[in-house]
């Protein structure tokens, strides 16, 4: 496998020397009209946006945390046996906070994690959620969350810390602790037995990484600015900076060039642990949306590879530096030996910072101005482990030919099935939280059956 080149300052023989891989790997523009078939199915709630909060579990259901800024997170259960969405938990609700004139807990911004019981954990944080006239310090911060499908009832198991809740989030299933960043930087433990949680320390001084993984030994792996990854050592119980990088093309346009600066572009994105190779399979945030593989176990302080670009396909031809941001839409099928991924397909902004969901308001109506087109629409890309290949699986879209656009979480249930969550055409306007072009959509569940 063919290393991708690394480093701060590109000299005019690195530059070559990129222009060389690209051509020998065969990385060119790849226009495919194959339609890539799907299921759907709706969320009761008109929730306007979503990152990251989806997990399908042991037990074969599937839960979705979704957003509507200024109100409410919301907690989603899908389950086979009804085969829809139900709507469990008002998040601000259930703690406590609306009707005060307080900030809420509107976010839902980490993958749900499961114990060995089969519980479901999540923390919801707010982030600038609410009206700037109510004092952002009004909201008291998030909360360890724990979610019994055999009793259906949520448990409040303590603050995080005052006023911060979690980005990213995972386990160390033999231990019994829960791992999260926050937003200011600092990595929290949290024993679930003891219910007792300990601040590790600042892990990143700029932005935090929206995934964390633990691997098998109880370790755990955050990523910070530029390209640098961090470790908490389970037998030591502290946190140390590896020296190692993640690979990154600094030509490629940071997230936004109105105030380019130290940026995650070059940071992993989305990142999940391989419980049958022990490795950790990642996307980066820029560079082509850089699938990499990572052992932990390979030398002093690990290994990384640079597999594929899993970017969009018009984006792959030699040189392209304007490549959009990455999503959060990654998972790994480790039974089947498989990774998904569907890739923003917006064009990248010159003059604004985009994200996957984007709104102004026009007349009361809310409207998207993320898409160009309507041909802009998400392909979901595949990557063969075993054969070391990417495959474009096409544009999604269901058997009615209702269109798929933004896409912003997947996971992989026990059966193969890959779930995702991202904006799905409507027919009735009425159910829409917003619109692609003149096209009404809403959040939905994507269903994806390999089989």
């Amino acid at each position: 496998m063919k290393q991708y080149l690394v480093g701060r300052l590109i000299p005019l023989a690195t530059l070559i020397f990129i222009l060389l891989y690209n051509l020998s790997a065969g990385v060119t523009a790849q226009v495919n009209n194959k339609k890539c078939i799907v299921e759907t199915r709706e969320y009761p709630g008109l929730d306007f946006y979503m990152w990251d909060g989806l997990y399908a579990a042991s037990n074969g259901e599937v839960y979705t945390g979704l957003i509507t800024e200024n109100v409410s997170a919301n907690f989603y259960v899908y389950s086979p046996l009804t085969n829809k969405n139900i709507h469990l938990y008002d998040i601000a609700k259930f703690l406590n906070e609306r009707g005060k004139g307080i900030r809420t807990s509107g976010k839902i911004h980490n993958k749900p994690v499961e114990d060995k019981q089969g519980n479901i954990y999540f923390v919801p944080l707010n982030n600038g959620s609410g009206p700037r006239v109510i004092d952002y310090t009004s909201w008291e911060g998030g909360h360890w969350l724990k979610y019994d499908p055999k009793t259906k009832v949520l448990s409040n198991l303590g603050l995080v810390d005052d006023g911060l809740g979690c980005y990213p989030l995972t386990i160390d299933k033999e231990r019994n602790y829960l791992f999260g960043v926050g937003f200011t930087g600092y990595l929290y433990r949290f024993d679930i037995n003891q219910r007792v949680t300990k601040n590790l320390g600042r892990v990143s001084n700029w932005d935090v990484c929206r995934d964390i993984f633990c691997d098998d030994q109880g370790n755990v792996y955050g990523c910070f600015p530029i390209g640098r990854i961090w470790k908490y050592d389970a037998k030591t119980e502290k946190v140390i900076d590896l020296s190692i990088e993640l690979p990154h093309d600094p030509n490629t346009f940071p997230t936004q060039l109105l105030n380019p600066m130290i940026d995650r572009s070059y940071d992993w994105r989305s990142v999940e642990w391989d419980s049958q190779k022990k490795v950790a399979y990642g996307v980066t945030c820029g560079s082509g949306s850089i699938l990499f593989r990572f052992d932990p176990y390979d030398g002093k302080e690990g290994k990384i590879e640079y597999l594929v670009k899993m970017c969009d396909g018009k984006f792959l031809e030699p040189g392209r530096q304007d490549v959009p941001y990455s999503t959060l839409a990654f998972a790994v099928d480790s039974k089947n030996q498989k990774i998904y991924y569907a890739p923003s397909s917006r064009e990248y902004a010159l003059d604004k910072y985009t994200e996957t969901f984007e709104y102004i308001k026009e007349a009361g109506i809310q409207k998207t101005i993320r898409y160009d087109s309507l041909e802009q629409r998400q392909h979901l890309i595949m990557y063969d482990i075993k054969a070391d290949k990417r495959v474009d699986l096409g544009v999604m879209q269901t058997k009615e030919g209702y269109k798929v656009f933004g896409c912003e979480a997947a996971s992989v249930n026990n059966d193969g099935k890959l779930y995702i969550c991202g904006q799905v055409e409507v027919s009735d306007p009425d159910k829409a939280t917003s619109y692609v072009g003149d096209v009404p959509v809403s959040l939905q569940l994507i269903i994806y059956n390999p089989n």
